[in-house]
């Protein structure tokens, strides 16, 4: 009778303890909902807010922009014009050095002029129409190797010369002058010069001559 009642005392602790633990597990898993903090806002902060721009602050945004653009455009002009007059002048300096090594590799006389008719071996008297290189044979007619437009743009290309001539030996039978121009006038103008070497040069100054370092003048 004692060792059941003792047993049934043991059995009552072992369900008390059980039941403890599982309250504080179940207090410890708890986790209240956390609402968000709505802070109210009235209608003033609400004007403020969405007004960004006062209208003296726009005006004075447009002004800015506007010396911005005043400065910007002028000087994008006069970058696109420069680089147009020396991708002219390279492309001349190209022509003849074409020219030069033609007269090389073929062993006879090449000749640079003036472009008369698109597709013909005849010179034309005005280097502004482009210029055409053909061969120069001592018997025979003479083969068109290439031939090039006038200058895109509004380049002009004057020289002090009608034709430029390359031996079989690479050499100019005379020193050659090139101007190119554009409206701006000699002070943005690019040169380049033939040498009685056959040596091609340009000048990487605007408004340089290459044979002198004087000043370049337009017609």
């Amino acid at each position: 009778m004692n060792r059941k009642s003792g047993s049934s005392h043991v059995v009552n602790k072992l369900d008390a303890h059980n039941v403890l633990v599982l309250y504080a597990i179940h207090l410890l898993s708890f986790q209240p909902e956390l609402q968000p903090i709505k802070t109210p806002i009235n209608k003033t902060q609400q004007r403020s807010f969405f007004a960004a721009f006062t209208l003296i602050e726009l005006l004075i945004t447009l002004c800015v922009l506007s010396i911005l653009l005043m400065v910007a455009i002028p000087s994008f002009r006069t970058m696109v014009l420069n680089n147009r007059l020396a991708a002219n002048a390279d492309s001349l300096v190209n022509a003849l050095n074409y020219a030069r090594s033609s007269a090389l590799s073929q062993a006879m006389t090449i000749k640079v002029c003036p472009l008369s008719t698109p597709g013909s071996t005849v010179c034309g008297a005005d280097w502004n129409t482009g210029w055409i290189i053909v061969t120069q044979p001592t018997s025979g007619t003479a083969t068109l190797l290439k031939s090039q437009q006038s200058p895109s743009g509004a380049s002009s290309l004057t020289a002090n010369t009608v034709e430029v001539l390359f031996d079989r030996f690479g050499l100019s039978t005379t020193q050659s002058n090139f101007t190119l121009c554009d409206d701006r006038g000699g002070t943005f103008a690019r040169s380049v010069e033939v040498l009685t070497t056959g040596y091609v040069q340009s000048s990487s100054t605007p408004g340089q001559a290459v044979w002198n370092n004087g000043t370049l003048n337009c017609p």
